[in-house]
């Protein structure tokens, strides 16, 4: 089986998530950020992931747009989606908000991987929402590896 990650990464949470995930999948496989390459080749790909992360309530618009241009390819393929996000309980909802309903229905294995607040890439607006709604000054990582090597191993059919 050869496999996909696509992502895209506002403040590298993301990232950080997709190159774990990358490190525990054992198939072939490729990794794509999409603000960097935004018309990937997925024809060759069996299964794709799909991540990113949420501001403002929604993922970033590089990925609904990749989502969007792909969707009859997309519904073809065994489906990943994960999303790094401030708030798990919001998580299901979010990722309605972000994802075609259509995708969202064909998909295989969803993932819920945490958060991340790199305060030092944070604009001043963001920062002070950072510090406003999740009481958080310093920054704060909160990857969940469990949930990451979790995905990988039912993404892989395991």
């Amino acid at each position: 089986m050869k496999t996909l990650i696509i992502y895209a990464s506002k403040h590298g949470s993301a990232e950080k998530a997709a190159n774990k995930l990358y490190q525990n999948l054992e198939d072939d496989k490729e990794i794509v950020n999409i603000q960097e390459n935004s018309k990937p080749f997925i024809d060759n790909f069996d299964t794709v992931v799909i991540g990113g992360s949420i501001y403002g309530g929604n993922i970033q618009k590089e990925i609904q747009k990749f989502i969007n241009d792909n969707l009859n390819t997309l519904l073809d393929k065994r489906i990943g989606l994960y999303l790094c996000c401030g708030i798990e309980k919001d998580f299901e909802k979010q990722l309605e908000n972000s994802i075609s309903e259509k995708l969202l229905a064909h998909t295989a294995v969803v993932g819920y991987f945490g958060y991340e607040y790199n305060i030092d890439k944070m604009n001043f607006l963001e920062k002070t929402m950072v510090k406003f709604v999740a009481k958080d000054k310093a920054g704060k990582s909160n990857l969940i590896d469990e949930n990451i090597e979790e995905f990988a191993r039912k993404i892989q059919g395991e």
